[in-house]
């Protein structure tokens, strides 16, 4: 980027002799020729509605000469079929073209700029900047009106577009940042964002060469590139202008040396440097919108999960998940296929190119960083470091019948607690390394009825009832009934422990939280699935029976 030197191209004669524009476009009279049967240079060009030979409502000037000259030129280049040039040939035709489309783009944001400036739009009945460029071009970039007015305000940025040291994009984001900057520069207090401002800007400015090195693979202290940039970052600081100005000075020479797709975190940086509050409200957002859920797909075929993470919460994933895909050992297998697929001519990371079946393919990321969490929590569990709830280890249960277990024909599925169906399949790859615990239902699913002493239900009873309750809530319309990560169910005493201290099934209901505020804070009778009606004090009324 420093030892580019300037290409020089040479002008052709045909273009430097190009017709004056009056033998092009003007007729010999303005109100009595005959239209000119000859092509229009541009006409056809992608302008919907827009043709240059039709009469116009307002008599107009003819292009000046360089225009009508470039309008010449575009047709002859446009006219040349670059397959039928030799390959060398092409590829500097090619070069050529580009650089000078570059040209022109700077220089549309000039004439965007003065159609602005002068509200020239409104002498074709635009209203707007914005509307007069999209009938010209459909397709142009909008942004660049803002750009070009933006570039008429920052005078350094702007000489630097045009000098050709900046690029078009490049100058989009140095705007955007001393943008977000201009609003807190500049005070009469000699604060910037309860900053010191004179020390924030200097400081700012110095961090440019360190940049500048960082994004080339580092330079050495006695490099004369670097120590071209610390020389002009030094005159920048001593520059006797406003901070604004000053800000706008460093920003540019950065754009001016960086590679635009490294501009973006390099000019953040330094915006944060100038404005560290911006970082504390972004976490307080952050924090603010932080959550998770977890749900079912509709079809039953796994899960959704969907997230919006705070900064910690998604600096601690990003570096578990990782570690984990890093040390994935079916990463040898994905490279080796992925070679296999370059070899017969298939990028193997194009979801177009990719077909059933998946063997032979390698994973995506999203796959591989699927694997990595399922291999975290699978750790997470296998090394017990959830503790233990309910008086019962924390870990994945499956509720399965005997028919199910013995392969019967019409067996009910298993299912997790979190009410999933899971095959059989899955079943028998967890079934090797897994406790077993039987429980005895009978017809109606009810489980054997044990008493005890104790204040609350053993981890035994407690999944008892969970298998009569089905995993929900006993309730009729509190919650959506369904087993939910957090959503914990309540065994409830229906006898109080005090009074007799017994605690058995028959006098234990699973509720929600909401159920269970309602009883205890709200002194409210709730209704339970199976018609019967109970309060704090105890049922209200004996359960009813149906045939």
């Amino acid at each position: 980027m420093f030892d580019d030197a300037p290409l020089l191209l040479e002008v052709p004669d045909w273009l430097l002799t190009a017709p004056e524009p009056a033998s092009l476009w003007d007729p010999p009279c303005g109100c009595c020729a005959e239209p000119d049967p000859s092509p229009d240079p541009v006409a056809g060009w992608a302008v919907p509605g827009v043709t240059w030979g039709e009469p116009a409502a307002v008599a107009r000037p003819a292009p000046s000469a360089a225009v009508a000259a470039l309008q010449l030129a575009a047709q002859r280049v446009c006219a040349v079929d670059p397959g039928s040039l030799s390959p060398e040939q092409a590829l500097v035709d090619g070069e050529v073209l580009m650089q000078v489309g570059q040209r022109l783009r700077v220089h549309d944001v000039r004439r965007l700029e003065d159609v602005r400036r002068r509200e020239l739009f409104a002498l074709a009945g635009h209203r707007s900047t914005v509307s007069w460029l999209r009938e010209l071009q459909p397709d142009a970039d909008a942004s660049l009106a803002g750009l070009a007015g933006r570039l008429a305000v920052f005078g350094r940025l702007n000489a630097s577009v045009q000098a050709g040291d900046c690029s078009l994009g490049a100058s989009k984001r140095v705007a955007q940042a001393l943008a977000r900057c201009r609003p807190h520069v500049d005070r009469a207090d000699g604060l910037i964002d309860e900053q010191p401002a004179e020390q924030v800007v200097t400081a700012v400015v110095r961090h440019v060469p360190g940049l500048v090195a960082g994004c080339l693979l580092g330079m050495s202290g006695d490099d004369p590139r670097f120590c071209e940039l610390v020389g002009a970052a030094e005159r920048i600081v001593l520059s006797p202008t406003g901070e604004l100005d000053r800000l706008e000075a460093a920003f540019t020479l950065l754009a001016e040396h960086v590679p635009v797709s490294m501009l973006a975190g390099c000019l953040e940086d330094l915006v944060l440097a100038v404005l560290p509050s911006l970082l504390e409200d972004r976490d307080l957002r952050g924090r603010d919108r932080a959550g998770l859920s977890l749900r079912p797909r509709p079809d039953g075929s796994g899960w959704q999960l969907e997230a919006e993470l705070d900064l910690e919460c998604g600096e601690r994933l990003f570096t578990a998940l990782s570690a984990e895909a890093r040390r994935d050992q079916d990463n040898p297998a994905d490279t080796a296929a992925a070679a296999r697929l370059r070899d017969q001519g298939v990028d193997p990371f194009d979801p177009e190119a990719a077909v059933a079946p998946w063997e032979g393919w390698p994973r995506s990321t999203r796959r591989r960083l699927h694997d990595a969490l399922d291999r975290l929590l699978g750790r997470y569990l296998e090394a017990g470091l959830g503790g233990s709830a309910h008086k019962a280890p924390v870990q994945v249960t499956v509720t399965i019948t005997a028919d199910r277990l013995e392969a019967r024909p019409g067996a009910l599925p298993g299912s997790g607690d979190s009410g999933q169906r899971l095959p059989t399949s899955l079943l028998r790859r967890w079934w090797c390394d897994s406790d077993v615990t039987a429980y005895l239902l009978t017809r109606g699913g009810k489980a054997l009825r044990v008493v005890h002493a104790g204040r609350t239900l053993t981890g035994r009873q407690r999944r008892a009832a969970l298998l009569e309750h089905r995993g929900r809530c006993a309730g009729v319309g509190c919650c959506r009934g369904g087993p939910a990560p957090g959503a914990d169910l309540r065994p409830h005493h229906v006898r109080r422990w005090t009074e007799d201290g017994r605690t058995s099934l028959d006098e234990t209901v699973l509720v929600c939280d909401v159920l269970h505020r309602d009883l205890h804070e709200g002194r409210r009778t709730i209704r339970l699935r199976d018609g019967r009606q109970l309060s704090e004090q105890g049922w209200i009324e004996p359960a009813t029976v149906r045939s």
